[in-house]
């Protein structure tokens, strides 16, 4: 689950006369997005009748574009309700870096949090990695030792947009005893103004 929030003030136009929910392809709206050129304004604007129209509007053109909403399941409309035991924050630049190294050798990652260090192992067809940060370099906030197995690939997505600079807030949740699992993790941080939070389940074996 992704949640993306941007101000109303971040905007030179920003009208909503009632909250609405639309679902939009995702592919077909970000190729739309890549078509701005330059120094182009654009305007967003649903027309209550199953079409959202963007307009790109220059000096010498303008050009439009209407994309089909879709209709979508409903969705947790706040965050999950996760008693997390360990908060990590990194910046984006070293944490993609761990990453970097992670996907010579495994497909997957283990995150582990405990009292003195942040850990990452990994281990597959192409050997094995081990990375330890002490506290200090890294920020780590405990209530227990935690760790969870997750795919590389989907976190280097997820902090793919993250600037090196930024810090990142990643959330570790250890089983409890009324559910056994490991919990999903939660990766949050700031782009400008705005802000991402990800959740992301965790790898499970089974027998």
């Amino acid at each position: 689950m992704v949640i993306f929030s941007m101000d109303k003030n971040e905007f030179s136009k920003y009208q909503v006369d009632q909250k609405t929910r639309l679902g939009i392809n995702m592919e077909n709206l970000a190729r739309t997005l890549g078509r701005i050129r330059g120094k182009e304004k654009m305007l967003m604007k649903f027309d209550g009748k199953g079409r959202l129209h963007v307009l790109f509007s220059g000096d010498k053109n303008k050009r439009s574009f209407s994309l089909p909403t879709i209709d979508v399941a409903p969705g947790p409309s706040k965050d999950l309700q996760i008693d997390y035991t360990a908060t990590i924050k990194i910046k984006g630049g070293t944490f993609k870096e761990i990453l970097k190294d992670v996907a010579l050798v495994s497909p997957h990652v283990l995150l582990v949090a405990d009292e003195n260090r942040f850990r990452v192992e990994a281990n597959g067809d192409g050997g094995e990695v081990q990375i330890d940060y002490d506290k200090g370099e890294v920020q780590v906030e405990l209530k227990r030792t935690t760790s969870a197995v997750f795919s590389q690939e989907y976190l280097d997505d997820i902090v793919k947009g993250c600037d090196d600079d930024t810090e990142v807030t990643i959330n570790l949740g250890a089983p409890s005893p009324s559910d056994k699992r490991p919990k999903p993790l939660r990766v949050q941080y700031a782009f400008g103004n705005a802000s991402f939070t990800y959740y992301l389940a965790p790898r499970i074996e089974t027998d």
